[in-house]
C-alpha cells in the first residue's frame, strides 16, 4: 500500500538507505535567565523549505527575556524582493516578522489574546501564513498586506488551546490543526478564495476602512478518536495525516471521508502507529524532510528516533544519541527532552533542540566512512 496521495508509489527514494547517522556538531545558547544558572529552553528548530536556494540554512527560538519567550520559527520569502522572511511567535500571541536581507522586524501582527504556539506558511503562496493559539482559534494573515484574513474560532472549532497546525503540501485549501481538547480538525479554505484575494488587493495606505477579517468557524472534517490527550503535534504525509500525543507513538491515519455520516462522526482509519520510549510529555514535535521520506522525533532522555516512511514498520531504522556530551563528562547522558527535530530537504542531516538550551546535528555518515576508508 502506499502511503502518498493519488495511490502512487513515491517519486523519491529514500536518500539514506543505510540509517548511520553520526553526531557532527553541538552548541549551546547563552539565553539564561536571572531565575536560574541553566540556559533556558529552545522551543523549535526548522530549516527553510520555502526557499530552496537556502535549503541548508536553519534557524531556532527559545528563551525568556522580559519581553517575550518565542515558541516557534518558521520560513516565508517576500515574493517581491526575494529576501528570506523569518516568522516569530510565543508567549505574547505577538507576531514578529523578520526580513533576513534588511535584518530587521518589518511587522509586528497583533491579534490573538493569548501565546501562539506554531505556525504555517502556505506551500504555493507563501505570504499567507497561519497562527495556531492559546486562546483556542487560528488566524489566517497575508505578509503582503499586513492584514488578518480569516478568524476560525467558534462553537464547533477547538474548545483550548491550539498547539499544532499544518497545510497540505498540494493543496494549500486544506488545512490541519490539534490541540488541547484531544481533537484534530480539517479546515477547508477554499470558501476563503474572494476573501484571499480581497486581501491582496488591500492596500492600507490608499483604503478609507480597515480590512474586513473574516470568521471561519466549522471544520470540515473533526475527531476525537485517535487520541485521548492532548495533541501537540500534526502533520500531513500525501493525504494521511501524522498525529502525536503523549502515547509513545505517532498513529498513520485517514480521515473517513465516505459518507456525510462517517465525516459527521469524526470516522477514521488507522494504518499505522510508530513506537518510541521515553516520550510521555507533550511539546514533543516530529519532522520530516521535504520529501517526507524520514521522519523524527525525540524523547526525553535526548533521543531522536528516525522511521522510514516507504515501509510499514512500527520500530524506529535508527535511534541518535548525545554520544560526545557522554564522552566529555564520562557519564550518561541527562534526562533532557527533545522538543523539536529538524530534517534536512535530502534526510542527510539531522538536528534537535533540547530543553537544556541545547541544539544537536547527525550527518549521514557515508561520506565519511568512504574518506575514513582512502
Amino acid at each position: 500500500m502506499s502511503l502518498l496521495a493519488g495511490g502512487s508509489t513515491p517519486a523519491v527514494p529514500a536518500t539514506n538507505p543505510c540509517w548511520r547517522y553520526r553526531e557532527t556538531f553541538n552548541l549551546k545558547e547563552q539565553n539564561k535567565t536571572k531565575r536560574s544558572k541553566d540556559a533556558d529552553a529552545t522551543w523549535c528548530i526548522a530549516f527553510n523549505f520555502v526557499d530552496l536556494r537556502h535549503k541548508n540554512v536553519f534557524a531556532s527560538c527559545g528563551g525568556r527575556r522580559p519581553e517575550e519567550e518565542f515558541f516557534v520559527c518558521k520560513w516565508s520569502i517576500n515574493t517581491t524582493t526575494g529576501a528570506p522572511i523569518l516568522l516569530l511567535a510565543g508567549a505574547t500571541g505577538t507576531i514578529r516578522v523578520v526580513d533576513c536581507h534588511l535584518r530587521e522586524v518589518v511587522w509586528t501582527a497583533q491579534g490573538h489574546g493569548d501565546a501562539v504556539n506554531d505556525i504555517a506558511v502556505h506551500p504555493s503562496q507563501p505570504a499567507l501564513f497561519v497562527t495556531a493559539s492559546r486562546d483556542h482559534s487560528l488566524r489566517l494573515w497575508n505578509l503582503r498586506s499586513q492584514v488578518c484574513v480569516c478568524t476560525m474560532v467558534g462553537d464547533s472549532a477547538h474548545t483550548n488551546e491550539v498547539l499544532s497546525v499544518d497545510f497540505h503540501a498540494s493543496d494549500g485549501n486544506k488545512l490541519l490543526s490539534a490541540g488541547m481538547d484531544h481533537s484534530i480538525k480539517i479546515w477547508n479554505l477554499s470558501g476563503l478564495s474572494t476573501q484571499i484575494e480581497a486581501s491582496f488587493k488591500y492596500d492600507a495606505s490608499t483604503a478609507e476602512h480597515a480590512f474586513h477579517t473574516t470568521t471561519c468557524p466549522c471544520p470540515f472534517f473533526s475527531t476525537h478518536k485517535v487520541h485521548w490527550a492532548y495533541v501537540d503535534c500534526v502533520r500531513w504525509l500525501g493525504d494521511l495525516v501524522l498525529s502525536k500525543s503523549v502515547h509513545n507513538k505517532v498513529f498513520l491515519w485517514e480521515p473517513d471521508m465516505s459518507s456525510k455520516q462517517a465525516r459527521h462522526q469524526g470516522y477514521i482509519k488507522c494504518y499505522q502507529e510508530y513506537n518510541m520510549q521515553k516520550a510521555k510529555v507533550w511539546f514533543i514535535r516530529m519532522s520530516l524532510d521535504l520529501h517526507c521520506s524520514v521522519m523524527a522525533c525525540g524523547n526525553t532522555l535526548g533521543q531522536v528516533f528516525l522511521w522510514d516512511m516507504h515501509c510499514l514498520s512500527d520500530k524506529p531504522m535508527a535511534v541518535l544519541s548525545r554520544e560526545s556530551n557522554t564522552k566529555a563528562q564520562g557519564k550518561s547522558v541527562p534526562n533532557i527532552t527533545v522538543r523539536q527535530t529538524a530534517v534536512s530537504h535530502d534526510a542527510s542531516i539531522v538536528l534537535a533542540c533540547c530543553e537544556d538550551g541545547t541544539i544537536w546535528r547527525w550527518d549521514v555518515g557515508r561520506q565519511q566512512e568512504s574518506t575514513d576508508q582512502a
